[in-house]
């Protein structure tokens, strides 16, 4: 007679790698509030986002075993980063009282001996040419998307998840840098002298819109748009080779739309580059890590102890 020994787990929290990244985030930048929350306006109304983010993590990681929530877990984050990118702007100001803007455009000035950022549209004022920087810059938020769907498609949901933690914690990385060094950019620090750009045709109206809407003195340096495309483009030539001859031409035009549309210093840019490689394998180490020693929680619930039943089986 054979013996099948079958195992009923505990039920309890399961964490997925982005989820406790995210989770960290929350707490951390939670301390940040409740530590000047009587100076801070609303600040009842950021802890409520994070406890109801929170919330949302926790009711996916203790239903776990439901296969068709993975793929949501591992996407559903992209949807919240352009708020807690915005939020930086509320926070950049707790431990440094001002913005150091004047540091780095005098910094631009003694490399340049300009500012390239309110020159470099005086010295291309064609409505076409702003056209094609406005379509660079544009070009990010699908990007965003874009690769991690192929890849998934390409590959498998296994390496949806790792990229996309990779992904997702240079994000939380660069918010942390933005909250601790505020630096807004030319086009708030130089507001009152600053060229107007060309109206554009289709993506100048859109570009004007994100800048109006999510956009504030805040996340120049270093710039996470220079960084996080160029993590894109890295991930569709190992993963993704027939999209990547695509990419590559866009991620040029956003690497100078940035500075047209007087987003971005140019040092900022350098520095994006600079940090890119360094963020891009420390992430991909933690997520190794994470992957290899899994957070989980269990809970001893009536029926939830875990059970050895037997079965008997005729064998021979």
């Amino acid at each position: 007679m054979k013996m099948a020994h079958i195992f009923f787990e505990k039920p309890g929290f399961r964490f997925l790698p982005v989820e406790q990244v995210l989770t960290g985030y929350f707490l951390l930048t939670g301390v940040l509030l409740l530590s000047r929350f009587t100076l801070l306006e609303h600040a009842l109304s950021h802890l409520m986002v994070r406890a109801l983010a929170l919330g949302i993590i926790l009711f996916f990681s203790y239903h776990s075993n439901m296969w068709r929530i993975h793929t949501l877990r591992l996407i559903w984050p992209l949807a919240v980063l352009p708020y807690f990118y915005s939020e930086t702007d509320y926070l950049n100001n707790i431990f440094i009282h001002h913005d150091l803007d004047p540091f780095f455009s005098r910094a631009e000035w003694a490399i340049f001996q300009t500012q390239p950022a309110l020159v470099f549209s005086v010295c291309f004022p064609s409505n076409v040419f702003a056209e094609l920087m406005y379509l660079g810059y544009i070009s990010y938020y699908f990007m965003i998307l874009l690769v991690p769907v192929t890849i998934y498609f390409l590959h498998n949901r296994r390496q949806l998840e790792r990229i996309g933690f990779i992904l997702i914690h240079s994000f939380l990385m660069y918010y942390i840098i933005y909250i601790f060094l505020p630096v807004g950019g030319p086009q708030y620090y130089f507001a009152e002298s600053i060229v107007s750009l060309p109206d554009g045709i289709i993506f100048g109206p859109i570009i004007r819109f994100i800048q109006r809407s999510f956009e504030g003195p805040t996340a120049a340096f270093p710039s996470s748009h220079i960084s996080i495309c160029l993590m894109l483009v890295w991930m569709s030539y190992k993963y993704a080779r027939p999209l990547f001859y695509y990419l590559l031409p866009i991620s040029l035009l956003l690497i100078f739309s940035t500075i047209y549309i007087q987003a971005h210093y140019v040092i900022d840019i350098i520095a994006g580059i600079i940090v890119t490689p360094i963020f891009y394998v420390f992430s991909d180490k933690v997520y190794a890590f994470l992957v290899h020693h899994p957070f989980r929680t269990y809970l001893s619930l009536a029926g939830g102890q875990r059970r050895n039943t037997t079965h008997r089986h005729k064998g021979r």
